[in-house]
């Protein structure tokens, strides 16, 4: 560990940071492409979030008074840096299809790329740059993620994802590691509390967590390429305060990317849902019409319970944390995607009978330990039939192809040509190409 004053996780962040500096000019192949794959992934759940009713009402409140430069993805209006880098990251998260790393029982990524995405005009950077920079920003809001253990109650997703992306503007803007750790600090001096109490009410507010981190972030970075000073252990002193401190994670030390160890979601919906689904769709691909279904049986893991246990959901929020009604929208339509959460699939009379005929059962002898998976049992015509499912697309060691990635973007943004061209070159483009918005595909 550094000598640097002010706690654990404030010594082993100026360790971290001049590793991060050091190996981004090289980034590894295999991290780059896992970067690229967040680009592609967190663009296209912010196209299809920001479709929603509600994003797009929130969209034009922005607009009223912070219109700017920054195009959004399936948006005709443009915001300044701060709203956009927030509406980016309301709309990505939205749907519950984003990526996320278990270690850090959150989502790194997002708040990374929405804040980057709101500098491509102003900078101008190269695509290797953008990869450069979302490498180090995930790896801060990883490893803290790791490390800072919330409090019951809390909410992670207002909490350290502005660190990740604080650093990841630093460096984008060419800073210093030095520079980060004061964005991060500048941070950590005002973060809020985030709770989980819109969770358990199912109310769509939470969305806004994410936002926040990325408009933190922003704020962050430039405070510390303002010059604004900031106190040494900041991250420590919060730690202290607001979070289980004493139960500090480890915090994971330089030498290894976890970008790798990032998980990448096939369905909407959290991640509890999608081994029940993915059951269902093997029974329906047996040729179960869902109206012959007379009874179902979903045994899985004891973790998906905890916090997937809602029944007859009347809410978006409170059916992406249902497996009931996970189970019976991949049945009825053979997919869970955004359209299974909005009308008129939501409320489908086929759906919400089979979502009530559910039986959930938790399976810790099938299922012990952290291995996850689903056994699901439809009984039709009085036979009963069972479907085993374990780990899915995007799990560790079912990572999806090419053609999985390219066909959830351009399902998620509904074929828009716009947002194709946009993948075209982020895929195609030289490194050193200048990074581009899919705004008709034109440099920025």
């Amino acid at each position: 560990m550094s000598d640097t004053t002010g706690g654990p996780v404030t010594a082993a962040l100026a360790e971290l940071l001049p590793w991060l500096w050091q190996q981004a000019d090289e980034l590894p192949a295999d991290v780059s492409a896992r970067v690229r794959r967040l680009w592609l992934d967190t663009a296209s759940c912010a196209w299809s979030g920001l479709q929603a009713d509600e994003p797009r009402r929130w969209l034009a409140l922005q607009a009223e008074g912070e219109r700017g430069a920054v195009p959004l993805p399936g948006s005709a209006l443009r915001l300044g840096a701060g709203a956009a880098a927030s509406a980016f990251a309301l709309g990505a998260c939205w749907d519950e299809a984003c990526e996320g790393l278990a270690l850090a029982h959150g989502r790194p990524g997002v708040p990374v790329v929405a804040a980057l995405w709101s500098q491509l005009g102003r900078l101008r950077p190269s695509w290797n740059a953008v990869w450069r920079a979302s490498a180090v920003g995930y790896e801060v809001g990883a490893r803290l993620g790791a490390c800072l253990r919330i409090r019951r109650g809390q909410h992670v997703d207002g909490m350290w994802g502005a660190f990740g992306a604080a650093a990841a503007l630093a460096h984008l803007q060419g800073q210093r590691w030095s520079d980060a750790l004061r964005a991060i600090e500048a941070c950590a001096v005002q973060l809020p509390y985030s709770l989980y109490l819109p969770i358990a009410q199912g109310a769509n507010v939470r969305n806004l967590y994410l936002a926040h981190s990325a408009w933190l972030g922003l704020q962050g970075a430039q405070a510390a390429a303002a010059g604004l000073t900031t106190p040494t252990g900041a991250v420590d002193e919060f730690a202290r305060l607001a979070l289980d401190a004493g139960t500090l994670g480890e915090f994971v030390p330089p030498g290894r990317w976890l970008i790798s160890d990032s998980y990448w979601k096939p369905f909407a919906g959290v991640r509890h849902l999608h081994y029940g689904a993915q059951a269902a769709l093997q029974i329906r691909d047996r040729g179960v019409e869902p109206d012959t279904i007379e009874a179902l049986r979903l045994s899985v893991y004891p973790e998906a319970l905890v916090y997937c246990a809602n029944r007859a959901p009347r809410t978006v929020l409170a059916a992406q944390f249902s497996l009931s009604f996970g189970v019976a929208a991949a049945l009825v339509f053979g997919d869970l995607s955004p359209a299974e959460y909005r009308a008129p699939r939501f409320d489908d009379p086929r759906l919400r009978r089979l979502e009530s005929l559910v039986e959930l059962r938790a399976d810790a002898e099938t299922f012990p330990g952290a291995q996850r998976g689903a056994r699901l049992q439809v009984r039709v015509g009085g036979a009963w039939l069972s479907a085993e499912q374990g780990g899915v697309a995007g799990d560790p060691g079912h990572e999806p192809d090419a053609a999985a990635v390219a066909a959830k973007f351009s399902h998620f943004t509904r074929h828009d040509a716009a947002m194709a061209a946009w993948a075209r070159r982020l895929q195609d483009d030289d490194a050193m190409a200048t990074a581009c918005w899919p705004d008709d595909g034109t440099k920025v």
